[in-house]
């Protein structure tokens, strides 16, 4: 059965403006359909089901934000988006600091961009249509979703199908001295194996590989784009939720290289996974920051997990919320249900083994103590993985020991 078309619905007074749009958008695989007042708009809302509304701020009979508004409390799941040509103005930089809406146009515009525009707020909309109206109104309360870090992008760019493209890559990386602190250190670290110091960048990529590279690269530039406030939220720390994620990476990596001890892919991914697995937490604690501590706070309270708390509070958790950032990213499958799944690896509908052991790896973590982050429940690890990864006492001071090594380079 064919999927139907996305929605959209164009709200603006000015007929040239609305035959323009119509015009741009007859050969995309959408549906348009236009209104000139808020009221009409409610209308075809109330009739159609609308994926995502773009609407002028200045309207007949109404408000561009007055109509957003009602969207955003009685369609939650519709994406919202501006079409202004005064967006310097106070109140539409106040209703998007607000949340009202989640993106803007500024007219004119570029017949591109316009319509990148558009894609990214159906395959949002079409991802928000999975969830619970409880997450639809959560995840909209957030002014914009983050968009892939600039350095991601560029170093993404220099992969292609058949070929990679390791000296561009390389002075992408170099004009950051951060990211080429964290490469460096990761390749040399005893987690691969290096017996000659690595001390160049291009060194370092082909040592790590460009799968652990991209996503070493992804986790630094999220903690920085995503975090770009101070968070102060007590009983979490950044800093311990980058140890935590580092060791369970570590311990990820680890776990797998015991089951499938040839399979390099299976090790890098197993890692990566592990790195990712809590980037949720930075969602809830940069854009919910309120209802992130209240839950930290219940969950010590009641004894609870962070995940159940979260869960009680706001019908959500910071699992949830990371695999949707992953897929709003369009980041890789494996990587969007390692995120999604880690509390729960047997519900996982692929990578069952890479999941298993970064699901793992995050319980060994916190009880080799790498980080709280906000979760101070004590988990034990189930006796189904116990058996798979072979965890008896002796190996899990190995892992102790080996982890404890990796680390203390890495946090020097």
């Amino acid at each position: 059965m064919t999927a139907p078309r996305p929605t959209i619905l164009f709200v603006d007074k000015d007929n040239d403006t609305c035959q323009t749009i119509k015009s741009l958008v007859c050969d995309e695989e959408w549906t348009p359909i236009f209104s000139s007042t808020l009221t009409d708009a409610l209308e075809l809302l109330k009739t159609h089901t609308i994926d995502v509304v773009i609407s002028d701020i200045d309207l007949d009979a109404g408000s561009g934000i007055d109509l957003m508004t009602t969207i955003k409390q009685q369609h939650p799941a519709t994406i919202r988006i501006f079409l202004t040509a005064f967006h310097s103005q106070d109140t539409v930089t106040q209703a998007l600091a607000q949340g009202i809406a989640q993106q803007l146009i500024a007219k004119p515009w570029i017949d591109q961009e316009f319509k990148e525009i558009i894609r990214s707020a159906i395959r949002q909309a079409e991802q928000q249509k999975k969830r619970s109206p409880e997450f639809q109104q959560l995840i909209n309360s957030i002014p914009l979703l983050p968009s892939l870090p600039e350095s991601y992008n560029n170093v993404r760019s220099c992969i292609t199908s058949d070929d990679v493209d390791i000296e561009k890559m390389a002075e992408y990386i170099g004009q950051d001295i951060a990211l080429t602190s964290v490469l460096l250190r990761w390749a040399n670290s005893a987690l691969f194996g290096q017996r000659f110091q690595v001390d160049t960048i291009k060194k370092a990529i082909i040592v790590l590989g460009t799968d652990i590279v991209e996503n070493l690269i992804l986790s630094e530039a999220v903690n920085s784009a995503i975090t770009t406030n101070k968070i102060d939220i007590k009983g979490f720390d950044l800093a311990q939720l980058k140890k935590h994620s580092m060791a369970t990476a570590c311990l990820s990596r680890l776990l797998i290289k015991s089951i499938y001890p040839a399979d390099s892919m299976r090790h890098d991914r197993a890692f990566v996974a592990g790195l990712l697995h809590d980037i949720g937490k930075l969602v809830a604690a940069s854009f919910f920051t309120d209802k992130f501590e209240h839950a930290i706070s219940f969950a010590k309270q009641q004894k609870i997990s962070l995940s159940e708390a979260e869960r009680h509070l706001y019908a959500t958790d910071h699992a949830e919320l990371g695999g949707f950032l992953a897929e709003w990213w369009a980041l890789p499958p494996f990587i969007v249900n390692a995120i999604y799944w880690h509390h729960a690896p047997q519900n996982t509908p692929i990578e069952q083994d890479i999941i298993a052991a970064a699901s793992t790896a995050n319980l060994l973590s916190y009880e080799l103590n790498y980080g709280s982050n906000g979760d101070s429940h004590d988990r034990e690890v189930p006796t189904e993985m116990v058996d798979k990864f072979f965890l008896t006492d002796e190996a899990i001071e190995i892992l102790r020991m080996e982890t404890e090594n990796i680390i203390r380079v890495l946090v020097k």
